[in-house]
């Protein structure tokens, strides 16, 4: 039992180091890389805050057309001097507390449309904000893509390298025990050695370069750089793409209401005209319906209570025959004592409501309001003349898709032929060269000559899938 335990040990011990020095190897699909710079990119965070703003904006726009309620409450203590608020008589001397309560609300019936307006602007905004998100989401998308490739090219580029570099090194070799044995010159032998050297800093340049790439990719989608991090890689061996029919003009008629910046400038340009006829608003009179309810409490109301009594009171005054003004008493019953009224009955009793009509009809404001109409006209023409600069650059940018991809597929083209007869070339020269009916200055110009098309190849290969891709985006394909 004793050895069965120390046997079952050891194997936990062996299963835990293997897997400690396993180490997984995370690949990213191309869609995964953009929705991960949407994520994580700080220009689409922002732009989410300022639609979000935006957003607020416009619920508040609304709510705005909405009467307005709002109530007030007061405590005061006033000593000395004061006016009683009860019997609005002057008194001197007195010490007393006053509670005030009070509600009201008031709604704009008529305010030349600039409310309505006011919500009409703060809609188009609110568009025009997520628009620009999904400009921003495209530009990002596009970036992305561009990196991904470049760092399947540069992949691609430096495995080729790497291939090359070991078939040249097992030529030196076999070089090398050639010379040992007397069958071939040192010359043969040393120049075949340059030629590996020469592959070998090719080698490390390419695996240079795609370490560069992958460090723009990361850095690019928020990602901490780590080699477990790699891509998946797309098939490009049977590439096939074809040719783009359509011209730029149609290209960019089916594009031009689908893209966000264009959408988003129509937004803008939208908003400016209303704002035009928010302006002209001002120079309409306003009317506005108030309503208010009133009451308040305060220890200067007295109120008797307990045994009574009766109080001679002067009530004024009577001229007699002789002319003589004389008093004049009367009895009245009265309480001993007194107390401050309760709030239930001074709350009912001092209770007041007010409803009132306002109608302002502005005259003169410094000239305001034709400077606000002036400025609102000179903003609708920077925002027309804003909308057709996007169009113009719009159609620039596709126009310069359009040719990049006609150009990168006639390279495509001519270096696949080129690729073709130096692979050819090469295959002839590398089954002379072994049978030694070739010399070697000319093995190795062919050799290097294929090595240059391989390069040019895959740099026109990536290059054609990259402004295939972008074509397809104005043509409102996916890029994934």
């Amino acid at each position: 039992m004793h050895q069965r335990i120390k046997n079952l040990a050891i194997l936990l011990l062996l299963l835990n180091g293997v897997q400690l020095g396993a180490q997984t190897t995370r690949v990213w699909t191309l869609k995964e890389c953009v929705e991960q710079a949407f994520s994580k990119n700080i220009n689409i965070q922002q732009q989410q805050l300022q639609t979000l703003s935006a957003k607020a904006d416009y619920f508040q726009s609304k709510m705005a057309l909405l009467p307005n309620l709002n109530g007030n409450v007061t405590n005061n203590w006033q000593t000395g001097f004061a006016i009683n608020p009860t019997t609005n008589l002057a008194q001197k001397g007195v010490a007393f507390r006053t509670n005030s309560f009070g509600i009201s609300s008031s709604i704009p019936l008529f305010a030349g449309l600039q409310n309505i307006n006011n919500v009409k602007v703060n809609e188009a905004r609110s568009k025009a904000s997520e628009e620009d998100l999904e400009q921003i989401k495209n530009n990002i998308a596009l970036n992305v893509s561009a990196a991904y490739l470049r760092v399947l090219q540069n992949e691609e580029i430096a495995n080729a390298a790497a291939t090359r570099t070991e078939a040249t090194k097992a030529q030196v070799e076999r070089q090398q025990k050639m010379f040992e044995l007397g069958s071939s010159n040192k010359s043969r032998y040393l120049q075949l050695k340059a030629q590996l050297a020469g592959e070998e800093l090719t080698l490390i340049n390419a695996k240079n370069a795609l370490l560069q790439a992958y460090l723009e990719l990361w850095l690019l989608i928020e990602v901490k750089p780590d080699a477990s991090q790699k891509i998946a890689a797309i098939d490009t061996k049977d590439l096939q793409v074809a040719d783009e029919p359509k011209t730029i003009d149609m290209i960019f008629e089916e594009f031009v209401e689908k893209s966000p910046d264009v959408r988003a400038n129509a937004m803008r340009f939208k908003a400016s005209e209303i704002q035009t006829n928010m302006a002209r608003g001002g120079r309409t009179p306003r009317l506005t319906l108030n309503a208010s309810a009133n009451s308040f409490f305060t220890t200067q109301s007295q109120m008797g209570f307990g045994d009574t009594t009766l109080r001679i009171v002067p009530t004024g005054t009577f001229a007699d025959n002789s002319g003589t003004f004389l008093p004049v008493y009367a009895t009245i019953p009265g309480y001993k004592e007194f107390k401050t009224t309760p709030f239930s009955d001074q709350f009912d009793r001092n209770l007041g409501t007010n409803v009132g009509l306002n109608l302002a009809i502005p005259i003169f404001n410094g000239w305001s309001v034709s400077t606000n109409i002036e400025k609102a006209k000179i903003n609708e023409q920077s925002a027309k003349l804003q909308d057709k600069l996007t169009r113009n650059n719009l159609y620039r940018t596709i126009a310069q898709a359009y040719v990049d991809f006609k150009t990168a597929y006639k390279r495509y083209g001519a270096n696949l032929e080129n690729l073709e007869a130096n692979k050819e070339a090469f295959d002839v020269s590398d089954k002379q060269f072994e049978l030694g009916a070739m010399n070697l200055a000319d093995y190795l110009n062919t050799k290097n000559s294929y090595i240059r098309a391989q390069s040019d190849f895959t740099q026109a290969k990536y290059e054609l899938v990259f402004r295939r891709k972008t074509l397809d985006f104005y043509l409102s394909k996916p890029l994934y």
